[in-house]
């Protein structure tokens, strides 16, 4: 599960724990909607593959020399090979819609401010996936769809 959002309350619906009660009202009001086929809860999304870095303690030899005896070993730090590797990234969504005439959308629901890293986030996401995401907010009773 992600981390807290800044007020929200953990809600269970269905069975189902949302991370705050804006998704799971939003959640609702998808199932109830006869265009909708399906809906997948916090499907998850590669943004960043994992990737190879040049190992900064050997400059990408592979080989580290021992300050005492000067002879060169198998760098420990990347195991010999000259390189690590480092994790990539993912994106955690709120929900994939499926709709009944073929369309699929992804959608973040918000109930208050966003984090600092969404704008860049969802631009990753948007260019990884080649679709828009939708986000709807929940402010004074009333869900507005942004895009």
């Amino acid at each position: 599960m992600r981390a807290r959002n800044w007020n929200a309350k953990k809600t269970f619906v269905y069975g189902i724990l949302f991370d705050s009660k804006a998704e799971a009202d939003y959640y609702k009001l998808l199932l109830a909607d006869p265009a909708v086929e399906k809906v997948d809860v916090q499907p998850e999304f590669e943004i960043i593959p994992t990737y190879p870095v040049v190992c900064h303690r050997c400059n990408g030899s592979g080989k580290q020399k021992i300050p005492k005896t000067g002879r060169a070993i198998n760098c420990t730090l990347c195991s010999g090979k000259g390189e690590k590797t480092k994790v990539g990234a993912k994106y955690t969504a709120d929900f994939k819609v499926y709709y009944k005439d073929g369309r699929t959308e992804i959608v973040d629901v918000k109930g208050g401010p966003t984090s600092r890293d969404f704008p860049l986030r969802r631009k990753l996401l948007e260019k990884t996936i080649g679709q828009e995401v939708t986000v709807i907010e929940y402010n004074k009773g009333k869900w507005n769809r942004k895009r």
